[in-house]
């Protein structure tokens, strides 16, 4: 008969081969068990049917027994199934002496099988049973199995059949394995990449096979070329992961759904009907059948979703096989995402799709989002769409924004001039009059995520917007609080005066009420002039994150002109109270408070604290939480950290005065105390150089005035600068930098023994050196410690961030 293999055989001889490396799933050796009557295993291609059973059959804890295994690779019908059945039992009669019947009816098979089996246990297995068209054949089976005692009956299919049911009804004498029981488990996974070869440890093997479904065929085919990336992200060939599937899916009524649901992060089932209609796959059903496979996960919300790299490849084979209905089903994708808000995920697809009108309706639907994360995507997705197309929407206009990586250079030299609007070019044509409330929305997003730079930009254009009106107003006050921020405090001061200038009657908006209450109040920090209380006006929700500011001024104006004893624990407890609210307000938020905390730590002497505040924070892109982090380094004898952290002063001095002021200061102490005395000038001068265009006085007192002198006495100018910190009566709240010389690798390991309280002893054999030469490095670690003990060793130690824990 054509399709089928015919093979009679004793015990373990002409078996299907094993793959090598491959070991049973331990679901698959626990049910397996003996010699059950009935073994239906039920899975799609490449979850090792063939190999699962043919590893049991050759287990050596297995009783005696004769194999027939017959293999169909083609569609027969009833007759023609038990024809071959017959013909494969007659030849395994006639190798154990019983004469054959000759005729080809199933009842004489019934015969033969008997007088085969009464010799000892036959074990008839079918591989590729799918192909039976007549369903009748499984119960006819099963019933084979039920009546003779030592006949085993194994089925293998990858479509549902009556006798799955059947053999689950028959148990315990009936077993079924499902592709869940044959999808590797984390430790047949790490079995099978130690047999292959492969270098990644068990941890990443277990990852990999998960971010597979468990699919034992395509972990084997991504295993060769699988690596770990510097971040420790799994690098596979998809190309060939989707070459495999190429094939597979091909001989699968499942593809279609597999095909549809690759673009979607999850996707329900009814949507899954929508995306595939008309088609002649039974949706529901094989959703349940991926997700019993593993192929589909269903989410809490009945929602499934597909194993990430089987995700990848899926996709890969959809836009190479079909690209049009590659496009076509990333155009849902893309809006079921922004439906569902993922923006990134909406945005990526509808790039796929290469329709400018679908980016920019993600772009007009996600843009807060998408300025969230730094820009880098909004800008792909803005060059996409005609530039002619981006003046046709007010959205668009704005987040031309962000589209550059840095701000043009008009707008940098106005902004160090007072941004005066006749240095402006022209705003070109604009969609109608609400370009100036989008604008000003940018603008606070913007600030939000610590892009004042561009915060900056936003609020300029619409403050000189012909059609602005109060948000105009409101964005004059931006303008101010953004050029305040930056550092530009002459360009904030002339857009304050512009503000109370233009100011009209009715309730002022939340950046004009706090450009009148608090501005005023940090300008006159910012050049040491003592304030009265900062209080930040009551804000909407959406704003609310803008009364740090508020804080940040009480806890400076705590630092600079002190007051009752406690104060400065009181406004440190505020800040930490405010810092709980942080996780949920933008990064601009967590920033300031962040700079604040640190200062007040490192005046109060509770360095390990700052580390601690600063670890916790997580900010370290913000330019001024870098400064502050350079800062502490410099209070703990870190002078080369300070040094490595305030690398861009000089980048940032044109556009984020503040933060390059703070930056060089602390260089400048730093490189003075390594000797490095053309750097320390050279960072000096950029300090005072800053400190004449900008007015700010404050970064200068954030250094022990000993260092400041030694620093800044013998430069031009420098001398005059000093007299005015002396003019401002301001106190210099910070203690003395420490003084700690390095501590070279060897005295760094030995810290590190000491602190496991070890015996001296102990700590020369696990260095393998002398107890003498352990004594020599100990002393020489309290000598640059500048203490007596091995307690105040560590307790030093901790704190200058040299052992965990401080």
């Amino acid at each position: 008969m054509n399709g089928a293999a015919r093979v009679s055989m004793a015990r373990g001889k002409g078996l299907p081969r094993v793959p090598a490396g491959f070991a049973a799933t331990e679901r698959a050796a626990a049910a397996l068990q003996g010699l059950p009557s009935l073994v239906v295993v039920h899975a799609p291609r490449g979850y090792g049917k063939t190999a699962t059973v043919s590893a049991w059959l050759q287990r050596p804890d297995v009783p005696h027994h004769d194999v027939v295994w017959i293999s169909l690779s083609g569609s027969v019908g009833s007759e023609a199934f038990w024809t071959e059945l017959l013909m494969a039992v007659a030849g395994a009669a006639v190798q154990d002496g019983v004469s054959s019947a000759g005729g080809r009816t199933d009842g004489q098979a019934v015969e033969l099988v008997h007088a085969v089996a009464g010799r000892r246990p036959l074990v008839v297995v079918v591989d590729g049973y799918d192909r039976v068209r007549d369903f009748d054949v499984d119960e006819e089976l099963v019933e084979l199995a039920r009546s003779h005692e030592g006949l085993r009956i194994v089925l293998l299919t990858r479509s549902d059949r009556p006798a799955v049911s059947l053999a689950r009804a028959a148990a315990p004498e009936g077993v079924v394995l499902e592709a869940g029981d044959l999808a590797l488990s984390p430790a047949s996974a790490a079995a099978l990449a130690a047999a292959t070869g492969s270098s990644l440890p068990d941890h990443a093997v277990a990852r990999l096979a998960d971010d597979l479904g468990g699919w034992p065929a395509l972990v084997r085919v991504a295993l060769p070329a699988a690596r770990l990336d510097v971040d420790g992200e799994i690098v596979v060939d998809v190309e060939a992961l989707a070459e495999y599937l190429r094939v597979v899916l091909a001989a699968s009524d499942h593809g279609d759904v597999l095909l549809a649901t690759a673009l979607h992060e999850s996707v329900t089932p009814e949507e899954v009907e929508r995306l595939l209609e008309p088609s002649a796959v039974h949706v529901a059903h094989a959703v349940g059948r991926l997700v019993r496979w593993g192929l589909l996960r269903r989410q809490p919300d009945g929602s499934v979703t597909q194993p990430a790299l089987l995700r990848a490849a899926v996709r890969l084979l959809l836009r190479e096989e079909d690209p049009g209905r590659y496009r076509l089903l990333s155009a849902e994708a893309a809006r079921a995402a922004l439906a569902q808000g993922r923006p990134d995920d909406a945005l990526e697809h509808a790039l796929a799709t290469q329709r400018t009108d679908l980016v920019a309706e993600v772009v007009e639907g996600a843009w807060p989002d998408l300025v969230r994360d730094g820009g880098s995507r909004l800008r792909t997705a803005l060059r996409a769409i005609p530039t002619t197309a981006l003046d046709t929407s007010s959205t668009t206009f704005a987040l031309r924004h962000v589209a550059a990586e840095d701000p043009p250079r008009w707008f940098v030299e106005a902004l160090q001039s007072g941004l005066p609007t006749d240095a402006a070019p022209g705003l070109g044509p604009l969609a109608g009059g609400d370009a100036p409330a989008m604008l000003l929305r940018l603008g606070h997003v913007l600030l939000g995520q610590a892009d004042a730079v561009r915060a900056c930009r936003a609020w300029f254009d619409a403050a000189r917007h012909p059609s602005g009106g109060e948000e105009a107003r409101e964005a004059t006050a931006g303008v101010a609080l953004a050029a305040l921020l930056l550092g530009h405090a002459r360009t904030a001061d002339a857009w304050l005066e512009r503000m109370r200038d233009t100011r009209v009657e009715g309730t002022p908006g939340p950046l004009e009420a706090l450009a009148t209450g608090v501005l005023p109040a940090l300008a006159a920090l910012d050049r040491l002039e003592d304030v009265p209380e900062v209080v930040a006006p009551p804000l909407p929700d959406a704003l609310r994150w803008l009364e740090t500011l508020g804080v940040y001024g009480r806890a400076n104006r705590t630092l600079l002109f002190g007051g009752p004893d406690g104060v400065a624990v009181d406004v440190l407890a505020e800040l930490e109270e405010y810092a709980s609210l942080a996780s949920s307000w933008p990064p601009m938020a967590g920033g300031l408070l962040t700079v604040t905390a640190v200062d007040l730590c490192i005046a109060t002497e509770q360095l390990s604290r700052a580390r601690r505040t600063v670890e916790r924070a997580g900010y370290a892109a913000h330019d001024l939480v870098r400064a502050a982090t350079a800062r502490l380094a410099l209070y703990t004898g870190d002078d080369a950290g300070s040094l490595e952290l305030t690398g861009e002063a000089f980048a940032l001095a044109p556009v984020r005065p503040r933060a390059a002021f703070k930056l060089a200061v602390v260089r400048a102490v730093a490189a003075h105390r390594t000797g490095d005395r053309a750097l320390s000038r050279e960072a000096a001068h950029l300090a005072l150089g800053l400190a004449e265009r900008t007015g700010l006085m404050r970064p200068l007192v954030l250094v022990p005035r000993h260092d400041l002198e030694e620093v800044l006495g013998e430069l031009p100018g420098g001398p005059d600068v000093l007299a005015r910190l002396d003019g401002a009566h301001t106190a210099f709240p910070f203690p003395e930098v420490a003084r700690v010389e390095p501590l070279s690798l060897r005295e760094k390991a030995v810290l590190r023994e000491l602190a496991s309280d070890r015996p001296l002893p102990v700590v020369a054999r696990r260095l393998f050196v002398s107890e003498s030469t352990v004594k020599t490095q100990v002393r020489s670690i309290y000598r640059k410690l500048g203490v007596h003990s091995r307690t105040a060793a560590l307790e030093r130690a901790r704190l200058l961030g040299l052992l965990p824990g401080g």
